[in-house]
């Protein structure tokens, strides 16, 4: 399968219409048409972007390999476990890496006192700071490309 193929494959997998990869990506949907028919080919910035915004890998796009997956398995009759490690293998090898006792020790008492301050169940706090490291990722991804974008 060429890359043009593969990135629209990609693009419908994740539900998204080329004018809104395009809209992701800060491109024109013409820009995301020449892609997906091998007319062009994404920058070296934009082909990360892309690929991450698809939920596949730098390789997959440009070789000849298959997408990341990930193994679900059904653990009882409403309930699966999902193995994280085949879709995102750092998750795997950070532990040994990462000091993990000290980030333990700084979540457990962001979890702490945000469940002091605000009254939240552990759940709702442990969402919270979800969706504030989300945001925060996008803004430093955007703040990543428009560094890009400049260089």
């Amino acid at each position: 399968m060429k890359t043009g193929e593969k990135i629209t494959k990609s693009r419908k997998d994740v539900n998204l219409t080329q004018d809104q990869l395009a809209q992701l990506m800060g491109v024109t949907r013409q820009t995301i048409s020449k892609w997906e028919t091998d007319s062009a080919l994404p920058e070296t910035a934009k082909l990360v972007r892309l690929a991450e915004t698809l939920n596949v890998s730098c390789d997959y796009l440009l070789k000849n390999d298959q997408p990341k997956t990930t193994e679900i398995t059904m653990k009882s009759e409403n309930s699966y476990v999902i193995d994280w490690t085949k879709l995102y293998p750092v998750l795997s090898e950070y532990p040994k890496a990462v000091d993990c006792d000290e980030y333990h020790r700084i979540f457990s008492k962001m979890i702490k006192d945000m469940m002091k301050a605000y009254n939240y169940s552990l759940e709702d706090t442990v969402s919270v700071l979800k969706d504030l490291q989300y945001k925060v990722f996008l803004q430093m991804q955007e703040e990543e490309t428009k560094t890009d974008e400049k260089s």
